[in-house]
């Protein structure tokens, strides 16, 4: 049995149709074949939820919020990692400082119940502007946090793919050496660091410095785990 555990946006959803359609039947196929297939996000359930349904992709295991958030096949919710109250009240200060719009949410919905909250997001307005609040986030409150294309992500410290992934692995007794991992972005270099696997070719800079093997598709990457 392989696992692999692949990120969403540019490595399973792409512009180009008909790689995407050869994505979904490579992850049909792999999961016929007894193997087991993740989706690890750091997109909101119930936003990722609607284009897993619409376009019928399966999976084995959903991870969402970067690591927040972890559900089975079913959707049953196996562990969900809370943002302490008090590094949220330290993180709107620093938003509130610059004046910029921000939403919590709850591993399902925007919420405004910081007892309940996993995740901070701040739609970027400015790049430049983004790193530098990004920055003084980082040098003031004990959060993961990074830039996506258009959000400033903050979780807990204690939490990021590669940790979920982790869980989900002791979780579910699986192998170390079975695991498998791809994705392009910045909140993929430590699961990227952690386990065996490949980057998206067109990839951020940042995971150049791992020296992972290039796919151009996901499909690609399939058919790389399934041979090897």
């Amino acid at each position: 049995m392989r696992i692999i555990a692949s990120d969403f946006d540019e490595t399973l959803l792409v512009k180009d149709h008909d790689i995407f359609e050869k994505n979904v039947k490579a992850i049909d196929h792999f999961i016929s074949k007894g193997n087991i297939f993740v989706i690890i996000t750091g997109r909101l359930y119930t936003d990722i939820k609607l284009l897993l349904n619409k376009h019928n992709i399966h999976y084995s295991f959903l991870i969402c919020q970067d690591g927040a958030k972890i559900l089975n096949e079913f959707d049953y919710s196996i562990k969900d990692h809370l943002l302490p109250k008090e590094k949220i009240d330290e993180v709107i200060k620093i938003f509130d400082k610059h004046k910029l719009d921000y939403y919590l949410d709850d591993g399902y919905n925007i919420t405004t119940n910081k007892n309940d909250c996993i995740k901070i997001n701040s739609k970027i307005r400015d790049r430049e502007e983004a790193k530098e609040v990004l920055k003084e986030i980082k040098d003031n409150v004990d959060v993961y946090a990074y830039l996506s294309r258009s959000y400033i992500n903050i979780i807990d410290s204690n939490t990021s793919k590669s940790i979920a992934l982790e869980y989900l692995m002791y979780h579910e007794d699986f192998n170390k050496e079975d695991i498998y991992v791809i994705g392009d972005d910045v909140n993929d270099y430590e699961m990227l660091s952690e386990f065996n696997g490949g980057v998206m070719t067109k990839h951020n800079k940042k995971l150049d410095s791992l020296n992972k093997k290039e796919f151009d598709t996901l499909y690609e990457f399939i058919e790389y785990v399934e041979n090897n």
